[in-house]
């Protein structure tokens, strides 16, 4: 298929998120044989006008998406997020191109409103959506023009390139990079892992005063961390990770993890470390510190997981056969 993709890429950032799910779901749709033409809709939107305001851009932005689908005539219109794209955009472009197929992504948590309102918005346009929280969360979205699936959080095997458990030396015990969204419970959570944790190599980023790491810089800090820590914003949600899982897992790090409601149907106790509160958390990183040999079995075994169910070519693949 000829698929025109719109998503951050972030190409004004100078690819300092390039292990995004964006690309991923890019080379994963490539893989597979399809023609993928990126649209960068945000940098569109800030090239658009002098100041690099993406609010100024809205305009531009869905005229070129328009003409863009006009030079193309993509069969799949494939969205990520989109917030700045109407629904007028996509009456035009299906008016355009009557048989064109048009489907989104979403990675970020449902349980922001603003997520809701933006595809809600859009909705009536939208054959087939896909995100990765489950339950009611996605079935509120269903209807008979709208078809809805969960996916999980992707790898990519020439992103996610570790196997740390093949490693034995590695300088960080553990790793958690992730904000703290100034957020008293998450803050103190955090602040009492380091604490009860001091004894081991830690490294804390995007969080707890410290800075956040991208790039090389972040992949290089994966590679090098024994154990990491998969904390979303909440925790309840089902089947809802951020993508943080997949980086962790994905590298053969030593993922704990909370009881997400439903996620053992995609790790299993075998794959990744659940627990159920700091104290079992901190219990358990002391335990696996002291057992490499059984951290490491669980470790390449999520791995495996990852590499072999949530592939982007696999999942890109399933994505495209979901009656698109």
């Amino acid at each position: 298929m000829r698929i025109v993709h719109v998503a951050s890429y972030n190409y004004l950032k100078d690819g300092q998120s390039y292990y995004a799910t964006d690309y991923k779901i890019h080379q994963g749709l490539v893989r597979n044989g399809h023609f993928v033409y990126p649209f960068s809709y945000r940098d569109t939107a800030r090239c658009a006008n002098i100041f690099g305001s993406k609010k100024w851009g809205v305009g531009k932005t869905n005229k070129r998406l328009i003409e863009t689908c006009r030079n193309i005539r993509p069969d799949l219109l494939l969205m990520a997020h989109a917030e700045l794209i109407t629904l007028e955009t996509l009456c035009e472009i299906r008016k355009m191109l009557p048989s064109i197929k048009i489907a989104m992504w979403f990675v970020d948590a449902m349980f922001n409103e603003r997520n809701v309102i933006n595809i809600e918005g859009k909705i009536a346009e939208i054959d087939a959506l896909f995100l990765t929280t489950g339950g009611e969360w996605l079935e509120r979205f269903a209807s008979p023009t709208t078809k809805v699936a969960f996916f999980p959080n992707i790898v990519d095997p020439s992103i996610d390139v570790y196997r740390n458990f093949e490693q034995s030396d590695l300088p960080i015990d553990f790793l958690f990079c992730g904000t703290d969204y100034k957020d008293p419970v998450r803050q103190a959570f955090l602040n009492s892992l380091s604490e009860q944790l001091a004894g081991l190599n830690t490294r804390f980023a995007g969080c707890l005063g410290q800075p956040r790491i991208f790039g090389a810089e972040y992949m290089q800090t994966l590679s090098q961390s024994r154990m990491g820590l998969n904390y979303s914003r909440r925790n309840d949600v089902e089947l809802y990770s951020s993508d943080r899982i997949a980086h962790l897992t994905g590298n053969g790090v030593l993922t704990f993890t909370p009881r997400i409601p439903g996620y053992e149907a995609l790790y299993t106790e075998e794959e990744v470390v659940y627990f159920d509160d700091l104290d079992d958390l901190i219990a358990k990183v002391h335990y696996y510190h002291q057992h490499y040999e059984e951290g490491a079995t669980i470790a390449k075994r999520g791995w495996e997981k990852a590499h072999t169910l949530y592939s982007a070519d696999k999942v890109v693949k399933e994505i495209i056969l979901f009656d698109l």
